[in-house]
């Protein structure tokens, strides 16, 4: 399934937090609800904490938001990915002037949310549950040339059932073919790719804020054609290794 950026309208989560959707119940999909949401200057997401057994993933794409987790109060930046488990209670605030935005990601459809009190809050610096940007950067695969992998989350981060990662192709490279036993969602955070393979019979393109769902067993693959890197954000309903 691809969803394109220019047909899609946002709707607001919360005042002043617009949502697009990338996966979910309501596109038929049964284990991924994945969205971009961003954070307009002086708004936020109250705390709250999801039940249902599963963690939220939240990848940083733009600006600067305040990060409660857990009871702590942490900055969070571009590359930055918090990993908050059932029943931690967690929001973002943006004390900025321009916007902050994200994608969150559960590994089930549709989350279940309770909203609860502010808690009393200690600043800090760092906290467990929080991956740092470019800090898990490696080659995506043995023998592959031109393209990387940053790892987000996964068991380093907490998670039980979730594995997402920034996937950047370098000018001319491509990232190998791949085929999964859960739904696969994948967002172009920056550049374009052309699939190397079809997905329910001819290939595409997809341009920034562009995504795709790929099904079940499915194959898929990405070349840059473009002259700038591309930047892929993946995430599957299951664990690393």
């Amino acid at each position: 399934m691809i969803i394109r950026r220019i047909e899609q309208e946002a709707v607001d989560r919360y005042p002043g937090c617009p949502r697009f959707a990338i996966a979910g119940a309501d596109f038929g999909h049964t284990s991924l609800h994945v969205g971009d949401l961003s954070y307009l200057p002086g708004h936020g997401v109250p705390h709250h904490y999801h039940t249902g057994g599963a963690e939220e993933t939240q990848i940083m794409l733009e600006g600067e938001l305040e990060c409660w987790v857990d009871g702590k109060r942490v900055t969070v930046y571009p590359g930055d990915t918090v990993t908050t488990a059932p029943g931690i209670g967690h929001a973002f605030q943006n004390r900025t002037d321009k916007i902050g935005r994200m994608i969150t990601a559960f590994p089930l459809t549709p989350p279940e949310t309770v909203h609860i009190d502010d808690p009393e809050l200690e600043d800090a610096d760092e906290h467990p549950s929080i991956i740092r940007a470019e800090s898990r950067r490696m080659p995506y695969a043995a023998g592959v040339e031109g393209v990387d992998r940053i790892e987000l989350s996964g068991d380093f981060s907490g998670a039980k059932s979730t594995y997402s990662y920034f996937v950047d192709i370098q000018p001319g490279a491509a990232m190998p073919v791949e085929t999964q036993d859960a739904e696969t969602a994948i967002f172009i955070v920056s550049g374009s790719v052309v699939s190397v393979v079809s997905l329910s019979g001819e290939k595409y393109s997809l341009g920034t804020d562009d995504g795709a769902v790929i099904p079940v067993g499915e194959a898929y693959g990405f070349a840059n054609e473009g002259d700038d890197v591309a930047r892929l954000c993946v995430v599957h309903p299951f664990l690393n290794g």
